[in-house]
């Protein structure tokens, strides 16, 4: 397990409320609820450069969404032709 780090953030009061009574509802520590709030957003954002990544890639290779299904199943059988080759 990766050690911790302490972390001094200045929060508004009403949001520091609003998370205390959210991690007492939820049975947990405003410790864990920022953390799970902050690995939410991270993912979040990885997800959205990864769905922009892919849609940069898409628009390169002019693949519409209309292609998407068509594409996979072409790659997918390539993929089972290859590996069937061996």
């Amino acid at each position: 397990m990766e050690p911790e780090a302490n972390l001094h953030a200045t929060i508004p009061t009403a949001l520091l409320a609003e998370a205390k009574n959210l991690a007492s509802a939820e049975h947990t520590t405003v410790d864990a609820f920022v953390r799970d709030a902050m690995e939410f957003y991270l993912s979040r954002r990885r997800r959205q450069k990864l769905y922009a990544y892919g849609e940069e890639q898409a628009r390169k290779l002019g693949i519409r969404e209309e292609d998407v299904e068509r594409v996979v199943h072409e790659f997918r059988r390539e993929e089972r032709e290859n590996n069937e080759r061996g």
